[in-house]
C-alpha cells in the first residue's frame, strides 16, 4: 500500500519492499528496521548470561588455585589444578544451570531472599567433595558456592520482567 502523500516511495516512484528477515529493501541496498531488531533487552540478558558463567568461572578457578597452594600432599599443584577443572564439570555446570534456570524465572521475589534461596542448593553441589582426603577442597568449594550466590551472580538476569515486589 502506498500512503497518499508519496513518503513511502523511492525517488523514482517505487515503493519500499521487506524482505522476510524484516530488512527492509531500499534503492537496491538492505537496511535494517529499527522495530524488528532484538534491541538492547536481548543484548542486556546475553551480556549479563555471560558475566554470569565468566564470574562463576573464575571464581571457582580462583578458589582451586587457593586449594592447590594449600594442600601439603604429594600431588603437584598441576595435578590438583587438573582436578579443580575435573570439579567444574561435576559442580559447575549444575551450579551454572541452576543459576541460569532460576535467574531466568526470577521475576518477583526480593532480591536478598532469591539469593538466599540459591544458597543452600548451590552449596549441595559441592557434595562430591565430602570423600576428598583433605578438608580444604570441600571447605574452599563451599565458600566459592556461596560467594557466587550470596554476592557474585547477577540477579535479576532479566531487567525488564522484575517487579520488584516481594512474594
Amino acid at each position: 500500500m502506498a500512503s497518499e502523500s508519496g513518503m513511502d516511495s523511492t525517488p523514482d516512484g517505487h515503493e519500499d519492499q521487506h524482505d522476510l528477515d524484516g530488512r527492509e529493501v531500499r534503492d537496491g541496498m538492505l537496511t535494517r528496521d529499527t522495530e524488528s531488531s532484538a534491541g538492547p533487552g536481548v543484548r542486556r540478558v546475553l551480556e549479563r548470561i555471560g558475566r554470569l558463567v565468566l564470574t562463576y568461572v573464575a571464581l571457582h578457578t580462583v578458589a582451586w588455585v587457593i586449594i592447590a597452594l594449600l594442600v601439603s600432599s604429594e600431588d603437584s599443584f598441576t595435578d590438583v589444578m587438573r582436578l579443580g577443572f575435573g570439579m567444574l564439570a561435576f559442580i559447575g555446570i549444575p551450579t551454572l544451570l541452576l543459576a541460569l534456570l532460576a535467574g531466568l524465572a526470577h521475576t518477583q521475589m526480593d532480591v536478598t531472599k532469591f539469593r538466599a534461596g540459591l544458597a543452600f542448593p548451590m552449596a549441595f553441589f559441592a557434595l562430591p567433595l565430602l570423600g576428598a582426603s583433605f578438608p580444604q577442597p570441600l571447605v574452599f568449594q563451599l565458600l566459592c558456592q556461596i560467594a557466587f550466590a550470596a554476592y557474585l551472580m547477577p540477579a535479576p538476569l532479566v531487567p525488564e520482567n522484575w517487579t520488584g515486589q516481594p512474594q
